[in-house]
């Protein structure tokens, strides 16, 4: 199964309708997808206390979590780095169990020209650091806004084209390195 995490709360987002084409795309690859949305976070997860004691109501984001055999993070740049439910989601993630040699994949929006690199490069240190599988082509995305064009999808040949090759190719990252993988 890909989980597709929707890297932000924002009521709105342009990640979510990213998230929903790219859910589509592994469909159509015959994948099983499920959608790990922060905008649904529980608002336990930003107690003070949430580092101490994982919060009951977060459980089942962490075993939807586990149970993927990759990640595609699917984020925007807020401030030149991250959002921090992203950032919040990923501490609050068992140490090992569940990213520690996971397949990852990246997907950067923004309204802006540059595609989210400075937050992707941020994003991927932090991954780094949770010993997760890098999958080395990410896909930027600026300009959202007109990508979008006051429609659900991006149907831009261009961009599908894009999403569709990440898609094909992180799968095969997934498989290359299933021996490295902790399921």
């Amino acid at each position: 199964m890909i989980g597709i995490v929707v890297g932000t709360n924002r009521v709105g987002s342009k990640s979510r309708l990213v998230a929903a084409q790219l859910a589509r795309i592994y469909s159509k690859l015959e994948q099983k997808v499920t959608i790990i949305d922060l905008g649904l976070m529980p608002k336990e997860a930003w107690s003070g206390t949430a580092f101490k004691k994982t919060p009951q109501s977060f459980l089942p984001i962490i075993r939807q979590t586990r149970d993927c055999q990759g990640l595609v993070f699917v984020f925007p740049e807020y401030n030149g780095s991250i959002p921090g439910p992203l950032k919040q989601y990923i501490d609050l993630l068992p140490r090992q169990e569940a990213l520690e040699k996971k397949p990852v994949c990246l997907v950067g929006v923004t309204r802006g020209n540059f595609g989210t690199m400075r937050a992707s490069m941020h994003l991927e240190s932090i991954l780094f650091y949770r010993r997760a599988l890098i999958f080395p082509f990410s896909l930027y995305l600026p300009k959202i806004d007109e990508l979008f064009d006051n429609k659900s999808f991006i149907e831009e040949a261009n961009i599908q084209r894009k999403m569709m090759e990440q898609s094909k190719n992180f799968l095969e990252f997934i498989k290359r390195n299933h021996n490295a993988c902790p399921f």
